[in-house]
C-alpha cells in the first residue's frame, strides 16, 4: 500500500463495500449503482486501489481483475477460508468427487485448450452432449498415457482414476421423470456446469439448445489462475491433439 496517504473511515467503508461486492460472483455492477461507482473507482483511483487490494490480501483473496461488466474478480487462494474444495461437500463419496472434478477440468480444457485462448476475451459455448464426447474420445489417450514405455505406470493417480471411474457410466440415463440419473455422465457434467452458473462463471444458454451453456469471461479468468494444474495440462494436450487431427 503506498505511504503518505490518510484513509478516512468513508474510504475503508468503500474498499470494504466493493469487496464484498466482489463477493457475490452473480452481481453486476451494471445492475447495482453503487457497485459501478465503486469499481469506476477502483479503476481510476491508485490510492483506493491500493486500499481494495490490501483488503482482499487480508482475506486470503487474489484480485484477479476489476472488468467493466463482469465486476470484482477474486481468486480465494488454496487453502485459505474461503477456497472451496469437491473434499468440502458432505454429499459426495470419493468416486462421485473424482468424476465431477474430471469434468470440471474437461469444461475448461475444452473451452481453453492453448494458452492463448485465456488471453482472449471471447465467449466460449459448451453443451452436455460435447463434454461428454470429448471426456469419452480422451479415454483412450487417458489409457495409453496411465503408462510409459516401459509399461510402467505413471504417477497421476486421481486423473487415472477418474476417467476409469467416468468411462463405466453410462453417458445419458433419463428418470422416470425426464431427468438425467445421478448415475449417468451428463447429469455429473450438468451438474458442474450448473455450479459455475451458481458462481456468475456461466449461463444456462436454451435458445442454442437443451443443455447448452456459455461460459462468462470470469470462468476464463478463473482457468487462468489455475492453469498449471497437472490435470488440466494434460487434458489440454490431449484435446490440442484432436484439434490437430481434426484439421
Amino acid at each position: 500500500m503506498s505511504t503518505g496517504y490518510a484513509y478516512s473511515a468513508a474510504d475503508l467503508t468503500d474498499a470494504a463495500a466493493l469487496v464484498g461486492f466482489g463477493c457475490q460472483p452473480r452481481l453486476r455492477p451494471m445492475a447495482v449503482p453503487r457497485y459501478r461507482d465503486l469499481l469506476q473507482r477502483y479503476r481510476r483511483d491508485g490510492q483506493f486501489r491500493d486500499a481494495v487490494d490490501a483488503m482482499a490480501e487480508g482475506l486470503e483473496m487474489d484480485l484477479v481483475e476489476a472488468h467493466e461488466v463482469e465486476g470484482l474478480v477474486l481468486h480465494p487462494r488454496g487453502g485459505s477460508w474461503l477456497s472451496y474444495r469437491l473434499q468440502d461437500h458432505p454429499k459426495l463419496g470419493v468416486k462421485d468427487r473424482l468424476v465431477l472434478g474430471l469434468a470440471h477440468v474437461a469444461i475448461a480444457a475444452r473451452a481453453y485448450p492453448c494458452p492463448a485462448d485465456l488471453e482472449e476475451e471471447t465467449v466460449k459455448r459448451v453443451s452436455l452432449t460435447e463434454i461428454d464426447d470429448f471426456l469419452r474420445g480422451l479415454t483412450e489417450h487417458l489409457r495409453r498415457a496411465a503408462v510409459d514405455k516401459e509399461g510402467l505406470a505413471v504417477p497421476h493417480a486421481e486423473l487415472d482414476a477418474a476417467w476409469r471411474i467416468y468411462s463405466k457410466l453410462m453417458p445419458c440415463r433419463p428418470t422416470a421423470t425426464g431427468q438425467l440419473a445421478k448415475s449417468s455422465t451428463q447429469r455429473v457434467i450438468k451438474e458442474a456446469l450448473d455450479w459455475l452458473v451458481s458462481q456468475g462463471m456461466a449461463q444456462p444458454a436454451p435458445e442454442l439448445g437443451s443443455g447448452h451453456y456459455r461460459l462468462a469471461h470470469r470462468f476464463r479468468l478463473q482457468v487462468r489462475e489455475t492453469a498449471s494444474m497437472a490435470a488440466f495440462t494434460a487434458l489440454c494436450d490431449i484435446r490440442r491433439s484432436q484439434l490437430v487431427e481434426e484439421e
